[in-house]
């Protein structure tokens, strides 16, 4: 028996029905079937969705939801030039216009990219606590600093898309602009340090975590000091880190570094440092 399905012409390409409706729809419709005309017109723009499981819409909703905020991230934020980030370093004019701009603009939005965690928390900066927006994704910790923009209008999957520490975007929220704080760090070019209550006490510095940054030469370059507004979006923060890093880790181990081990005499220098600083620099993907 045929189960009828009225498909409304104004039916949007995500509906909140979908996932009710999918499940009770027949695998295979007659082709003598009195509604096949009612919903033959719609089966190109709906197929995708009606014969699929609810579990496998809800991941195509929250990838597309982390794809968009992964757009709105990408044009809010600002890279800032190498002679703002060293306002002492010298260029030769030949160059100057060629290096002007960053050419990481374009390095957030990729498909297979994920957000794990963002929100405000302050650092310590010359000193004095500084507020940082910092965005976690799966490969990297991006910081940056806030700056207010011109209003933008927001994405209709994206408008109510929640912090993942606290409150939710609000009109104010994406009429700012991120600038980024030195440069993005990758996962496994830094460990934390989970500042204790008796170094607490001693620093006067509370719900606080460092995360120390090294080179791939194991050169320390610089040490972030992170101050949570509590305790317990601290462990969010640190939970969250460690986890990542370590899922990170060990596609590093699975991916790249598995193409590296073949045999090799002593006269053959290593190539793995070269390709962990391509891999932390440029995530590729297929």
């Amino acid at each position: 028996m045929c189960v009828c399905i009225h498909a409304s012409p104004h039916l949007p390409l995500i509906s909140p029905h979908l996932p009710l409706i999918s499940p009770h729809l027949p695998p295979h419709l007659p082709l003598i079937s009195p509604h096949l005309p009612l919903i033959s017109p719609h089966l190109p723009l709906i197929s995708p969705f009606l014969f699929s499981s609810t579990g496998e819409l809800d991941d195509k909703m929250k990838w597309l939801k982390n794809f968009e905020r992964l757009l709105e991230i990408q044009r809010n934020i600002v890279w800032p030039p190498v002679t703002e980030l060293d306002p002492k370093v010298y260029i030769p004019e030949f160059l100057k216009g060629a290096i002007s701009r960053q050419p990481c603009e374009r390095l957030i939005v990729s498909p297979r990219r994920q957000i794990i965690l963002e929100g405000s928390v302050h650092m310590l900066d010359h000193n004095k606590p500084q507020e940082m927006y910092v965005i976690l994704f799966d490969d990297m910790l991006l910081i940056t600093r806030r700056k207010k923009g011109l209003h933008k209008k927001k994405s209709s999957l994206t408008e109510n898309w929640p912090s993942s520490c606290s409150r939710a975007s609000t009109s104010s929220e994406s009429a700012l602009r991120y600038i980024v704080y030195k440069q993005p760090l990758s996962l496994d070019r830094f460990f934390i340090h989970d500042v204790t209550p008796h170094e607490s006490a001693a620093s006067k510095l509370e719900a606080a975590f460092v995360l120390v940054n090294l080179n791939r030469f194991q050169q320390i370059i610089a040490v972030y000091t992170f101050q949570a507004q509590t305790e317990q979006i601290k462990q969010t923060w640190l939970s969250k880190l460690r986890d990542t890093q370590d899922k990170w880790k060990r596609t590093l181990q699975n991916t790249v570094f598995r193409s590296q081990r073949l045999p090799s005499s002593a006269s053959t220098p290593p190539k793995g440092t070269q390709v962990l600083r391509e891999a932390s620099i440029h995530r590729e993907y297929p």
